[in-house]
Parts: C-alpha cells; sequence; structure tokens
C-alpha cells in the first residue's frame, strides 16, 4: 500500500489512514445531531463523490443510519473513533514547534487528489462579519521569494513577518521552480500572529531542483503609505526549512530572499 513519510517527524499515512480520517471526520460530524449530506460536505469539506462513497459504507456497516435526508449515527452501535483521534493527534502536534513544519508539509504531500481539508483541519475558520471589521486596503505590491544556487531542493516553507496593522496578504502565485499549485504550494497567515508561512513541495520520487529561481510571488495591501516591507522571520528557525530529495535538511543561510517587484 501507497505510504507517505513526514521528513521531519518520521509520522507515516497509507491509504487507509486516509480512510478513517474521513470516516472519523464524518462521526463527528454527526456525533452531536443528525446532518444533511450538504452539511456534511461542508463540514468535512471532502468532495462530493468521496463523500458519497464514505456514507455508503458507514451506512451499510450500521455505523450510520439515513432518515428523511439526514445521517445520524447508531446509537446501538459501538464506534472506534480511530480517525477521529488521529485528527486530533495531528492537530495537537501543532503545539510542539519542532513538529510544525512537517505537520505542514505533510498536509501538502498527502492530499495530492486536490482536498484541502487538513489545512482547514490547522486553520481558524474565517469570521463571516470581516469584511465590516476591515480597514480599507489603499493599494498593493508585489514581494519576490527567490532561491539562490541550491542544490536538490524538494521541499520549502518559509516564515515571511509582516505588519499586519499595516498589511494584509492578499495572494501567492507559484514562482514554479518548486511547487506549483495547491496542494504543492500553500500559505497559511491564520496559524501565527503577524506571520505568514508559505511553503512548496515536489511529488514523487522525482529528483529536486538544482540552482537559483523563484519560489513564489507574493501579493500585499497596504492601508497606509508608511509601511514596513515584509520580510523573512528568520528567527523562526524552527518553521524556515528546505530539504531535499532524500528529506535532509540544506542549510538556509544565505540562501533565500525576499525582494520587492
Amino acid at each position: 500500500m501507497p505510504q507517505v513519510r513526514c521528513p521531519n517527524c518520521g509520522f507515516t499515512i497509507n491509504l487507509e489512514n486516509r480512510k478513517e480520517i474521513d470516516f472519523g471526520l464524518i462521526k463527528n460530524a454527526t456525533r452531536k445531531q443528525p446532518k444533511t449530506f450538504t452539511e456534511l460536505l461542508h463540514m468535512t469539506r471532502l468532495s462530493r463523490k468521496t463523500l458519497n462513497l464514505r456514507l455508503h459504507e458507514l451506512c451499510s456497516e450500521g455505523v450510520l443510519m439515513k432518515e428523511n435526508n439526514f445521517y445520524k449515527l447508531n446509537g446501538s452501535i459501538r464506534i472506534e473513533d480511530r480517525g477521529t483521534s488521529f485528527i486530533k493527534g495531528f492537530s495537537n502536534g501543532l503545539q510542539n514547534k519542532k513538529l510544525r513544519t512537517g505537520l505542514m508539509l505533510i498536509a501538502l504531500i498527502l492530499f495530492s487528489s486536490g482536498s484541502g481539508y487538513v489545512l482547514a483541519l490547522l486553520m481558524p475558520l474565517p469570521n463571516p462579519n470581516a469584511q465590516n471589521q476591515e480597514k480599507l486596503v489603499i493599494g498593493s505590491f508585489t514581494m519576490v521569494l527567490d532561491v539562490n544556487n541550491v542544490t536538490d531542493l524538494y521541499s520549502w516553507q518559509v516564515p515571511i513577518y509582516y505588519n499586519s496593522s499595516q498589511l494584509k496578504f492578499l495572494q501567492i502565485t507559484s514562482g514554479d521552480f518548486v511547487g506549483v499549485h495547491f496542494p504543492f504550494l500553500f500559505n497559511s497567515t491564520d496559524t501565527f500572529d503577524n506571520i505568514l508561512l508559505v511553503g512548496g513541495t515536489l511529488y514523487g520520487d522525482v529528483p529536486g531542483k538544482d540552482g537559483s529561481g523563484r519560489l513564489a510571488n507574493i501579493v500585499f495591501g497596504y492601508y497606509t503609505e508608511d509601511y514596513e516591507l515584509p520580510r523573512i522571520a528568520s528567527e523562526k528557525q524552527d518553521w524556515l526549512v528546505l530539504f531535499n530529495s532524500k528529506s535532509e535538511l540544506i542549510p538556509t543561510d544565505n540562501v533565500l530572499t525576499l525582494t520587492p517587484l
């Protein structure tokens, strides 16, 4: 069975783990009260096809019951929450700074189907009233993140400090050197205050990239003309990492640059 191993923490996940994660999400969503298919679709963030398959299997095994288009747990069945426990363990790992990097990278590599529900678990849901609370963005600018003279670069993660009282993160696009699109290029602004965490990875048994190139183009909006430019948060050594194709760390000294376009 194909497996993916986190290069930092050594945790291994296979297709069976993924199914158990899906089951855990569904069972957790229906634990308190019955849910419709649409509600489960939004709560689990699974694809429509995957959710339909998982629901069919859970109903066939008697774990779930469907009544009047609502899915609910069958109270007569003792349910093993291995999937839910896995998710809790995954999220709790974020409390350990040394594991954060590996967990974020594994979230990239695991879900190549395009499902982003694990990253969604790591980050808070948006506030529906946030638009009414936001400051007015009066302009924007682009910062480019480049890597220089690197050998066998396979995965990368870089924390970028920005003053959120002056700036707002708007968009990230791939520089195409490593990591082209989600889930192979990711970003998070909700995980840490004033830190934009960006990263990318190749996938599968392929060699890393050599030389110099662009990792990402990052667009910020500004609330005031007098703003401080974002910078690489080099003091966050646990979050600033480069991996080669052998899952070995690449030294980051004088390798990365973040400059205005």
